[in-house]
């Protein structure tokens, strides 16, 4: 019988699209149907009246398992609804919706965003049968973030196929029918076939960047630099020539955005087991093109550092180093005292939800109750200047 085994989920949002992706039991056609949404004064379906006026419709007749469809000419920052279906050769019907999906935001417009990783990472450890995921997603949901960021270790062993369900798509599949994510690789992905087929990030997919709202984020894949041969060293690839330094260089060269965002897994300073040294390599270089966040995981608690530049404290426009490793807590992965780079640290799980504005970055840690334990403002002036509170 004909079913849907995972999503729908978004990817790929920008001002003007959004691709709507899902995976089906056996090969079948698929179609998306968007349609308008209008507000109205009650509480039916979150102040919005069930869809009437369809915009568009795509279909690929070409039968497939993973589902990709992109939905064109739509309009920035605004709210449509979804619905996905799908028919095998004997005619077989499936469908889901109606979701709500959102574009992404213009410049200028303020937006949030979640973030939180080992979803798998943390499950060889995990005695609570899933309990944590499934409490991560649903508290990220009741903040209701335009996009969410998943710092890599998405699954326990990214060549099993069955981990992709179990440890990600089935305990988020309510949060990620309605908001778009992106994630960097993790060890425990190990660059696995399944995910390019069930993620569809910018090119070249492992290491990628892209815009919404006054942020520019980048995605950078620190196991290829950091390969499990060599772990915790690089293999020597962290320099002008290698691929993924030259697009970072370009990258950030590029981009006049706002707000500067990078993220990767392997975490260059944590005052705890697995921080990996030598991606300091490319400090210096965020530093140089302006870079405000720097986001990682691996080591599996929260920990933010103080502003830091030159390898040192400074307070006028240092970069905030966050390590989010949400989705488990290993308090015994913490050294007995912190370094001196570490602001804030505790083993907990968590996830992060972020404020961005023209004019700050605000920046919560909430743990799986719904308890907040830190915060912290990034405010920029019209003259650039940075001030942390």
């Amino acid at each position: 019988m004909l079913t849907i085994v995972k999503g729908p989920y978004l990817q790929r949002p920008t001002t003007e699209t959004m691709t709507i992706m899902w995976e089906t039991s056996e090969p079948a056609a698929g179609q998306v149907d968007l349609w308008a949404s209008e507000r109205i004064h009650s509480g039916h379906r979150g102040n919005y009246k069930p869809p009437e006026r369809l915009v568009s419709s795509v279909r690929h007749a070409e039968p497939a398992t993973i589902h990709r469809l992109a939905l064109r000419g739509l309009e920035p920052g605004t709210l449509y609804f979804y619905q996905i279906y799908a028919e095998n050769a004997a005619g077989e019907r499936v469908q889901s919706g109606p979701h709500p999906l959102k574009t992404a935001v213009p410049r200028g417009v303020p937006f949030s965003f979640t973030v939180t990783s080992e979803t798998g990472g943390y499950s060889g450890f995990d005695v609570t049968d899933g309990r944590i995921n499934r409490n991560i997603f649903r508290r990220m949901g009741q903040y209701r973030p335009d996009i969410a960021l998943f710092v890599g270790d998405l699954v326990n062993d990214g060549h099993r196929y069955e981990d992709w369900e179990t440890y990600f798509f089935g305990p988020g599949k309510e949060f990620l029918r309605s908001t778009p994510f992106y994630s960097c690789l993790g060890n425990h992905e190990d660059h696995a076939e399944w995910y390019d087929a069930f993620m569809d990030f910018p090119s070249p997919r492992s290491y990628y960047s892209f815009d919404y709202g006054d942020v520019h984020f980048t995605c950078l894949d620190s196991t290829e630099w950091i390969p499990s041969a060599s772990y915790p060293h690089s293999a020597g690839e962290i320099r002008p020539g290698n691929a993924q330094f030259d697009f970072l260089v370009r990258d950030l060269e590029a981009y006049d955005a706002r707000w500067k965002v990078v993220f990767f897994h392997y975490p260059p300073y944590v005052s705890g087991g697995y921080q990996v040294e030598d991606l300091r390599q490319i400090c210096p270089l965020l530093e140089r093109y302006g870079v405000d966040l720097v986001i990682n995981s691996h080591t599996i608690v929260y920990e933010r550092s103080h502003p830091l530049r030159s390898g040192q404290v400074d307070e006028e426009g240092g970069i905030v180093y966050l390590v989010a490793g949400g989705a488990g807590a290993m308090p015994e992965w913490l050294l007995p005292k912190r370094e001196w780079h570490t602001s804030q640290s505790l083993a907990v799980p968590h996830f992060l939800q972020v404020t961005a504005t023209s004019s700050r970055l605000e920046i919560r840690a909430i743990d799986e109750e719904g308890r907040l334990f830190d915060s912290f403002r990034i405010r920029k002036g019209n003259d650039g200047k940075k001030t942390y509170d």
